[in-house]
Order: C-alpha cells, then sequence, then structure tokens
C-alpha cells in the first residue's frame, strides 16, 4: 500500500485542521515488568457449513446438488409466492418441509386489522415449529428475511409469538395442546397493534406491541426445521373470511432434484423421475431416460443457487459421475456457457453396468466463461440413473492438491488468521457423526444438517485437519455431544494414535499415515450446561483422556448477556440457565482427573462498541474462578457474532478483540463467518469475513480487521489508560520481547474525529516517523463483487516529535487505527 508522509498529505492535514472541532483524548500507556502475554491465537476465524460456506463455498466441488437428494421444485400456486423450501400440493392440503425458515407468502390484499386462520396437522413430533406469518412486507429468500409477525405451533406443547424486523424477536411463549395426526386450528386476530391467538377455538394468548407495532401487510405461512400440512388458509376484513385456496399454475415442474435443470433439444420424448429403489446415498436418485425422437435429453447445474459456474480458458477440470442403466446406454458430459452452447469437447461416457458405476472424466475449456453449467446428456435412446456428480478445478485450481479452492485457502490465509475452529450449531443436528465422514468423498451418505435438509458430508472433519495442516492454522474440531464414548474413543485413535492402533493404521490407509496431532476438541455448541449436559462430557471426557492425556476438552457454552455475580444465581444466560451448577462439575471432573478444560463463550460484536455479552464473557470466567477450587481451565471465545459484515462489525470486532487482548486471560478469539457466499444468507448470519463467488475472493471490513491485528502482532501487552469523551476510544498497547516495537490500536466508534495525546511511559521511539494502518468509513460500507476495495486500509508515515514534545493524533470517525513505533 502506498505510504504517505501525514506532513504532506493532503487529506490528512485538512483532518488536523479539525482539531478545534474535533473530540480531545489522552491516550496513555506505562511499560513494566509486569506486562501479561498475548495469546497469538486471537485472530481467529470460525467456519461450519452455514450460509453454505463449505459446500458451495471452500469445498472444490463446483456442483450443488452432487447427490440428487432435493426434490423436485415446488408447485407453483396461484396467489402466492414462495420464498425457500419445497412445498408439494395433494387433494387441497399443502404439504410445507422442515427447512430454515421457508416461506409461502400470499398476494392477497394486506390486513391491519382483521382475522387470519389456518388448519395444521403435524405427522410426528419433532423439534421446529410452524405456522402463519402476518403483517408480512419485505419477504425475501432467508430464515427471517421479512418483516412480520410469527404465531407458530410447536410439538413439545408450545404456542410461540414473535416479530421478525429482518430478525428475530421472540415475544411471548404458553403452554399449548398440540396433539398429533389430527387437524388444529389456529387462528390469530388483529388490530392495529394487538394480536390474540386462539388454538382450536380455545384463547390463548394476547400480547399488545407497544414496543415496534408493524404495520399493515400480507398472511403467509413458515415452518422452521419440520414438516408440516396446511390447508383451509383464510383471512377476515370484514364481515366474511376470504378463503386463500391453494391451487397450481398449470402443469406441474418436471420430477428433477430442484439444483438440476431439465435440458430438452430437438424431436424429442423424455421423460425425468426421482426414483427411490437401490439409491447410491441417501433416499433418492435421478433417472432420465431419451424414448424417441431426434435431438438429446439431460440434465444441467450452474451449482450453487444456480449462479453459474467460472470455468477458465485452456484449464482442466476433473470429475466424476455414478450412474447405472439396464442395458448398455452411452451418455455425454460437458463444460457450457449459460445459453448452453457447449465451451469444451462432448466426452462420452458408456454406461455399462446394471449395478453402480463410477465413471471419470476430464474436460478442459476452450474460453473463459461465468454463469456457466456443467451438462450431463442423452443424444440416443437410453436411460440411466444417476446417482453422484462431481466436478472440481485441477490441481492448477486446489490448495495443494486438497479438495479444497486455492483462492479462498489463500484469502484465509492473507487475512493472517492463526486458528481456526470447525464447528458450531452444524454440529448439534442428529446425524452430524464423524464416522459418516470417513471414505472416499464420492460414497459419503448425505445427512439432514441443522443449516441444509440435504448436507454433504464429502467435506469433513478430516479435510478441514488436513487443510489446517497444509496453512499451518490451529485447527479445532467441534463434534456432537451425543457422539458415544466409544465412537470418541475410536476418534482420538484415528486423529492422534499410532499406525499399530486399529483406527491409526486406517488413517494411514486413507493417505494420512502421521497423527494429525489435535490437541483440542470442542463437545457441542450453544449448550445448555447443565446436569444432562455435565454428565455427558463426563462420560466422554474420560473416554478421551483415557486414549490421549494431552488432549484439552472445550466445553460447548453459550452466550451471557449480563454480568454474573453470584455464580448460583443470575440472569442473562441465553441457554436460560440461572446457575453454574453444571460447570462446577465439569471443573470437579477437570481436577480429579489432573486435567485442564475450556470454556467456549460467544460474544455479540455487532458493533461498532462493546456489546453486553463481552463483559458477560468476562464476568462468566470470574465466576468460574470462584468455583473453580483450584482446577485448570480458560474460557475461549469461538465465535464473534453479529448481524453485519460492514464497517460497523468491524469496529465491533476490534473492541472485542482488544478487551481480549488487555484482559490477558483468554487464550483463543475467533469470528464466526469465516466465510460467506456473495448474496448468500438464508438464517440471518450475514457476518462473512472473507466473501466469495465463483471467481473471485475478497475481504469485508471485519477480516481487515483480523489481518490488521495479526499483521501487527506483539507478546505482550502492556498497561493502556484512555480518558476520553464517551462512546469513543479505546485502545490497546503492545510491544515486542525486547522491547524495541510499540504497537497502539486504537478503536474511534464517535462519528467525530477524536484527537489524543499520547503518552507513552518507559518508551522512547528511536524512529521520529510512527507506522500507521487505519481502516475508517461510514458504518454501513462494506465490499462488494463489483468494487472489491471500497473500504480497505490506508498505510501512512506519521511524524510524531516524541519525547521532544507531546504528540497528538486524530483518529478519524468510525475507525480502527494501529500506530507502530520502533
Amino acid at each position: 500500500m502506498m505510504k504517505l508522509s501525514r506532513a504532506f498529505c493532503p487529506t490528512l492535514v485538512s483532518l488536523l485542521s479539525l482539531a478545534g472541532q474535533a473530540q480531545e483524548a489522552v491516550i496513555e500507556v506505562r511499560i513494566s515488568p509486569a506486562d501479561h502475554p498475548v495469546s497469538r491465537l486471537l485472530t481467529g476465524a470460525c467456519i461450519e457449513d452455514v450460509n453454505h460456506e463449505i459446500y458451495g463455498g471452500l469445498y472444490s466441488q463446483m456442483l450443488f446438488g452432487e447427490s440428487f437428494q432435493e426434490p423436485a421444485p415446488s408447485v407453483d400456486l396461484n396467489g402466492f409466492t414462495t420464498w425457500g423450501g419445497h412445498w408439494q400440493l395433494a387433494d387441497g392440503v399443502l404439504r410445507g418441509e422442515g427447512g430454515d425458515g421457508p416461506k409461502l407468502v400470499s398476494q392477497a390484499p394486506v390486513v391491519s386489522t382483521g382475522d387470519a386462520g389456518v388448519e395444521i396437522w403435524f405427522a410426528q413430533a419433532q423439534d421446529g415449529n410452524a405456522g402463519l406469518i402476518l403483517k408480512v412486507n419485505n419477504a425475501k429468500q432467508g430464515a427471517d428475511a421479512f418483516t412480520g409477525y410469527e404465531v407458530s405451533l410447536e410439538t413439545s406443547g408450545r404456542l410461540v409469538l414473535g416479530r421478525h424486523r429482518q430478525n428475530w424477536e421472540p415475544l411471548r411463549e404458553v403452554a399449548c395442546d398440540v396433539p398429533l395426526q389430527q387437524w388444529i386450528s389456529l387462528v390469530v386476530q388483529l388490530t392495529d397493534k394487538t394480536l390474540a391467538v386462539q388454538v382450536n377455538g380455545r384463547k390463548l394468548l394476547e400480547f399488545e406491541d407497544n414496543e415496534h407495532p408493524l404495520a399493515a401487510g400480507t398472511v403467509g405461512l413458515r415452518t422452521w426445521q419440520r414438516e408440516a400440512l396446511f390447508r383451509n388458509l383464510w383471512i377476515k376484513t370484514n364481515t366474511q373470511p376470504q378463503p386463500l385456496p391453494f391451487e397450481p399454475t398449470g402443469e406441474g415442474p418436471s420430477e428433477v432434484s430442484s439444483p438440476w435443470t431439465p435440458v430438452k433439444n430437438g424431436d424429442v420424448r423424455a421423460s425425468f423421475n426421482l426414483v427411490t429403489n437401490h439409491p447410491f446415498v441417501g433416499v433418492q436418485s435421478q433417472r432420465l431416460e431419451l424414448s424417441s425422437g431426434k435431438g438429446e435429453v439431460g440434465l444441467a447445474n450452474r451449482g450453487l443457487n444456480g449462479w453459474g459456474l467460472h470455468f477458465v480458458a485452456d484449464r482442466p477440470y476433473e470429475g466424476c459421475i455414478w450412474a447405472r442403466s439396464e442395458q448398455t446406454t452411452e451418455c455425454c458430459v460437458a463444460l457450457e456457457n449459460g445459453d448452453g452452447k457447449t465451451v469444451s469437447e462432448e466426452l462420452p461416457l458408456a454406461v455399462t453396468n446394471r449395478d453402480w458405476q463410477r465413471l471419470e472424466f476430464t474436460l478442459t475449456a476452450h474460453t473463459s466463461v461465468d454463469g456457466g453449467r456443467f451438462s450431463i446428456k442423452l443424444k440416443k435412446p437410453g436411460a440411466i440413473t444417476l446417482g453422484y456428480a462431481f466436478l472440481q478445478p485441477g490441481e492448477w485450481g486446489r490448495f495443494h492438491g486438497l479438495p479444497v479452492r486455492r483462492d479462498v485457502a489463500q484469502g484465509l490465509i492473507d487475512q493472517g488468521i492463526t486458528v481456526l475452529r470447525y464447528g458450531g450449531s452444524m454440529v448439534n443436528a442428529p446425524e452430524y457423526r464423524w464416522k459418516k465422514m470417513l471414505g472416499p468423498h464420492d460414497r459419503r451418505a448425505p445427512y439432514r444438517g441443522t443449516w441444509y435438509p440435504h448436507s454433504s458430508n464429502g467435506w469433513g472433519i478430516f479435510d478441514f485437519l488436513d487443510f489446517c495442516e497444509a496453512c499451518r492454522f490451529v485447527g479445532i474440531p467441534d463434534l456432537n455431544v451425543h457422539e458415544s464414548p466409544q465412537d470418541m474413543a475410536d476418534f482420538i485413535e484415528y486423529v492422534n494414535g499410532s499406525t499399530n492402533s486399529a483406527w491409526g493404521a486406517r488413517r494411514a490407509a486413507q493417505g494420512h499415515p502421521q497423527p494429525y496431532g489435535v490437541k483440542y476438541i470442542e463437545l457441542g455448541n450453544e449448550e445448555r450446561v447443565d446436569e444432562a449436559y455435565a454428565s455427558l462430557f463426563e462420560g466422554l471426557a474420560k473416554t478421551i483422556w483415557a486414549k490421549d492425556p494431552a488432549i484439552i476438552l472445550v466445553v460447548g457454552d453459550f452466550a451471557y448477556t449480563a454480568s454474573i455475580e453470584d455464580p448460583f444465581h443470575f440472569t442473562g444466560a441465553d441457554s436460560h440457565i440461572t446457575s453454574l451448577a453444571g460447570q462446577q462439575r465439569i471443573l470437579q471432573l477437570a481436577k480429579s482427573e489432573h486435567h485442564e478444560v475450556w470454556f467456549d463463550v460467544h460474544v455479540w460484536s455487532d458493533g461498532p462498541g462493546p456489546s453486553s455479552s463481552l463483559q458477560g464473557a468476562i464476568s462468566f470466567r470470574n465466576a468460574l474462578q470462584k468455583i473453580c477450587d483450584g482446577a485448570a481451565f480458560h474460557v475461549a471465545i469461538f465465535e464473534l457474532n453479529a448481524n453485519n459484515h460492514d464497517q460497523r462489525r468491524a469496529l465491533g470486532n476490534a473492541w472485542a478483540i482488544q478487551s481480549l487482548e488487555k484482559d490477558g486471560g483468554f487464550p483463543v478469539v475467533t469470528s464466526a463467518n469465516g466465510l460467506q457466499p456473495d448474496g448468500q444468507n438464508d438464517n440471518g448470519w450475514d457476518q462473512g469475513l472473507l466473501f466469495l463467488n465463483p471467481s473471485q475472493v475478497w475481504l469485508q471490513p471485519p477480516g481487515y480487521v483480523t489481518q490488521m491485528i495479526s499483521r501487527h502482532y506483539q507478546p505482550l501487552a502492556a498497561e493502556c489508560q484512555v480518558t476520553a469523551p464517551p462512546k469513543s476510544l479505546d485502545a490497546t498497547a503492545t510491544r515486542s520481547q525486547d522491547g524495541k516495537t510499540l504497537v497502539l490500536q486504537v478503536v474511534n466508534i464517535s462519528a467525530q474525529p477524536v484527537t489524543a495525546t499520547l503518552k507513552l511511559n518507559g518508551f522512547t521511539p528511536a524512529n521520529a516517523l510512527a507506522q500507521a494502518e487505519e481502516l475508517a468509513g461510514d458504518l454501513d460500507l462494506q465490499n462488494s463483487a463489483n468494487d472489491l476495495q471500497k473500504i480497505k486500509p490506508s498505510s501512512l508515515e506519521w511524524k510524531h516529535d516524541l519525547p521532544a514534545s507531546p504528540a497528538t493524533y486524530s483518529f478519524p470517525p468510525n475507525s480502527f487505527t494501529i500506530l507502530t513505533f520502533n
């Protein structure tokens, strides 16, 4: 980056000319032999398959819907708009699949006051809910991407009322009888500010919204993580109810797994079917048949969300399909542009087996393409059944030969990541189990994930460990706390055992003869740490420590939004616990077994200033100190979380990391989410540090904060005191071991520049010029595919005149600044 002298920088001169208008402050640093260490692992990231940052992002697999498990597209309904999910209609009954909050929104007249109702059927008891959404506006794809009220039923026996303002705001929950396998009447009466809810004719809830009453809007249906049936949807704005019937717009869509699109060219008779007999993996496979005629029939895939594939000219792409056929049938595979014009050779493949057959191929694009697709076609009469398809760049486009996009891996490295955690709510899915992640990528069964009902195990824990090893990141895997003790014993043997052990030998046979040397393992994520969790943890911990005493286990705790004074009587825990009795039991276990244990607590960093959960995390650590009775423990922050990826969140992250540097007691900090496909946000976690699309990657402002802190790391933290106007500055000072380098990090969350006098006690700069790096801009600034560096750090040299005279520095509005003195 260009270096400028502050004396000759016009923008800085003009900024300093505003010093009389700027707020004033004092930052005083005191160097001492007692300066405490700063962990090198405070610049980490958390990745999990949320918003498809793995399957559709980091994973080199270019195709989405690889094993054809997704159902055919939803039926189009007259008068409704679907936002996500899969909706099927039969005899006037609408089936909504479970997922991340799919919505069906009516186009009927808006309702401000009146009634709305529907009948709901639950076939079985399970987590999740389904119900009505009301006063709906600004609906988009995504779990919480709408404005409106939600009134839902849970088969656990609860009626839930919440408000969405492009987020989720719980309002009220009441006990409610929710019978199975019978129709349940749900009716909501609306006024300008109130909602009254009846279930099967019984009034159970009335709520007045005086805080954020919503304007008039339409009505709709929504499911969350479970399937439900709906019928008889209606509204009433005058004396008579108005039915909102479920009626298809016309002929239904082809029976093609939804990430794929059917291809028909010429005068051909063709059929597409999803078949459940003898699937390759999962529950179904895709059959296509060309019965007669001249032309071609096939399937095309454009990757995640149909955005289109990126092909680089004269570069090879490799892949495979798994197929079967009753008789020998020839199919062709090809790379195409968005219009279906072939941009590679069409490679014929012979399907000769009635059982599943793996067919490998390599294709080279003749020209570079954005928005391309991969196709599988029949050009002669015949039929094949497809079970799996894979396409990735050759070694040229992968990192160290791993199933990882080279550019994404390099983006993480360039960001200065030092530690990577693989986990989050993803691991809480009941089907998330490490043994399902073994073996060839194409033979691993899909599973019902937390964030996607057709998740891939094609990239799992061991791919993560391989990746961290290649990048020299400290890797921390997170596992489901309901793994059995025996399976966890096998896991430890697999990752850390010698090749003389059964599972160590299996690891070697799968290409990794050396132990991974895993040091940290997290059990669960955002758990309710009570007696039940402590019991599960104890059973796993004893087994794990018996296999490898060096392992540090991490409790998957949650967030604390209020300070804890009494460890056994408090409020503000996101898990709703009011006592640390479960944590105390785990500490007692660690002490009796002579092991160290960690607790993972999450912190909100939506910004620009600190959240109550930051102080809550520190008070949680302090509360554990009161009850640990000598047990060795640490508290780590594995998720800094936010609902944005703007400069606002950058300042929130910087403030949080600085606070933890000053504290000195937190060994690891990772920020969620490490990655995010551009434009992909179907669950509210719109917080990626490194964004990507099929052809490029770029940092968002919070990612630059990680990069800046990592780049200027020093191992010792000095005392640093700030006297400043309220809601303006926070500062941290770190120094080198030899005392020759001092780094000052300053966050200004004010909308005005703040001029600060700098006092450096115990440190005399030998160089009259300090190096400055600043990230500054409006709170809503972010980068995009069309403007990759709309906001980025700038570098300059600053002449400070220390120690001859006091130094003053004007910190720009909404900025994060690092000053380096030598």
